[in-house]
């Protein structure tokens, strides 16, 4: 697989740290636990140095705890829409059986937490003036920072409810930097939107940057209406948030930088072989390599976690999968005659004797897996069974305009100004031209509510796999309905993926809403306090 100019030059500087000559003025940096640089009076003063540090913030989003592996089909960010079948994970946050020790709760927050102190060291650095380096780029890396700490709090706060707010960097150990109270809700969404409305006079436009790895202005657009649209919902109910969350995508829109790809398949497969569409795939996290090497901290879990079941010891080339995820028959029986996207989300084949094969007409639908993310489409070789370099999607040309159109019906609680957003994504589903109105595709005529249960049904159908279900049925008040509605879907059977599917839909309660806060942070931190029913 070819590698961004950005991906080569991470591996040059994660190079020179592997054998521990990267320095500056002669002096060794000081480095966390995973290379990348704590703090210093040495370092921040040059233009490489400051790009290295950023790189330190994005990687965050690579961690095993985040985007990189357990985010994908192991906590159960699906919700309704799928569930898992890996015995690795039963009696965790994957089943819903939640508890305050759970390891991959704790290292997700310690992960983000990371992240959040990496963009405040550089933060705290970028406006030195020993920096040789224009106002335009120095903007920039300042922009792309202030939007990443916004992010991971958006993160912390959509999942665990309040959390406490470090705007400073954390390095001395002082008791200080540790003991500290959570802020409420409203606080820490009010810091999520004073540094990504910062960040977004600040980053580039989108046809500027490198490539959807990183942050440009129409990412800061598209993730702030995402933002508002959660504080439009529960737990805020901040139903004036749905004119900002119009306001932010539609910026998007007409910025004259992006499009549909005309191909639903082809979005994923361009994640499958490193091929960049920023018209369509607007912000996305960057995995590449095969685990070797220099490579064993790059690569993902993209399709081995969420891929189409495949043994390691196969030789029909498909590419090692774990197959955990697995859709529900609510989700397969949303997609209507001629709608594309199904056979492809939810893949109509599996593997059997190094060949597809079709499922049998016999076969219940959640036997099958989830086939948006296929390593079959993979190009690099060989296919290992450690990692993929498939990268993740973390904002869509698709989501915008599906967040325009349920942002816009809330304002005028009527859906005429949204046709055209919403239709755009429906006539691509089902192979039709995106400019012209088509009677199959297109919805016309609906009322405030139904729009809004189309709407709701849509996101599912478009976006379903890509860890956003979760928080949209939380925010809609939809959470513990829709996943006790899924229960009676799942046959009786002792087959695996019949035993795991009542068992997901059975444990999860009311509480599941949010995630309890780690018992050891509040055991290291005495001013934190635990989250209600928890």
């Amino acid at each position: 697989m070819k590698a961004s100019n950005h991906k080569i030059s991470i591996l040059i500087v994660l190079f020179f740290i592997s054998i521990g000559v990267l320095s500056s003025c002669n002096k060794m940096l000081e480095l966390d636990i995973d290379g990348y640089i704590l703090a210093t009076d040495n370092y921040y003063k040059t233009p490489e140095q400051l790009e290295t540090a950023l790189r330190g913030v994005y990687s965050t989003t690579r961690e095993t705890y985040v985007y990189a592996n357990t985010m994908l089909g192991r906590m159960g960010l699906e919700a309704d829409e799928a569930f898992p079948n890996f015995n690795t994970d039963k009696g965790t946050i994957a089943y819903y059986t939640v508890n305050t020790t759970d390891d991959k709760l704790l290292n997700h927050w310690r992960a983000i937490y990371k992240g959040i102190n990496r963009a405040n060291l550089l933060l705290a650095n970028v406006e030195n003036k020993e920096i040789n380096i224009t106002l335009e780029a120095r903007n920039n890396v300042k922009g792309q920072a202030l939007f990443l700490r916004g992010y991971y709090y958006f993160m912390l706060v959509s999942r665990f409810g309040g959390v406490p707010l470090v705007l400073k960097p954390s390095v001395s150990g002082k008791e200080e930097d540790v003991q500290i109270p959570k802020s409420s809700v409203k606080e820490v969404y009010t810091q999520v939107l004073s540094d990504m409305e910062q960040a977004a006079d600040l980053v580039y436009e989108a046809d500027k940057v490198e490539s959807a790895g990183r942050v440009s202005k129409s990412a800061v657009w598209g993730i702030l209406a995402r933002v508002n649209l959660y504080m439009a919902g529960f737990p805020l109910k901040e139903t004036d948030r749905y004119a900002e969350a119009a306001k932010w995508s539609e910026k998007v829109m007409t910025s004259g930088k992006h499009a549909l790809n005309t191909s639903y398949s082809q979005v994923f497969i361009n994640y499958a072989q490193d091929k960049y569409d920023m018209k369509e795939s607007i912000f996305e996290v960057e995995f590449y390599g095969n685990g070797g090497g220099l490579y064993a901290s790059t690569i993902g879990q993209v399709g081995v976690n969420n891929g189409i079941q495949y043994s390691a010891t196969g030789t029909g080339g498909f590419g090692y999968s774990n197959g955990i995820v697995h859709p529900t028959k609510w989700l397969y029986n949303l997609y209507l005659t001629g709608d594309t996207r199904r056979d492809w989300a939810i893949a109509p084949f599996r593997y059997l004797n190094d060949l597809p094969s079709a499922w049998p007409v016999s076969s219940d639908i959640i036997n099958r897996f989830c086939g948006k993310f296929r390593r079959e489409k993979e190009t690099l070789l060989p296919k290992t069974s450690v990692g993929t370099p498939q990268n993740f999607p973390l904002l869509r040309y698709a989501d915008v305009l599906l967040m325009y159109a349920e942002a816009i019906n809330e304002v005028n609680k009527n859906p005429s100004m949204a046709y055209n957003a919403i239709n755009q994504v429906r006539r691509r589903a089902y192979g039709k031209p995106l400019d012209k109105a088509d009677v199959q595709a297109d919805l016309a005529q609906l009322s405030y509510e139904t729009f809004k249960t189309e709407l709701k049904n849509e996101r599912a159908r478009e976006l379903c796999f890509e860890a956003l279900r979760k928080n949209d049925v939380v925010r809609w008040g939809d959470f513990y309905t829709n996943m006790k509605a899924r229960l009676p879907d799942i046959p009786a059977g002792t087959a695996t993926v019949n035993v795991s599917g009542k068992e997901y839909y059975t444990n999860v309660s009311e509480r599941d809403v949010i995630w309890p806060l780690p018992s050891y942070e509040i055991g290291v931190n005495k001013r934190l306090v635990q989250n209600e029913d928890w």
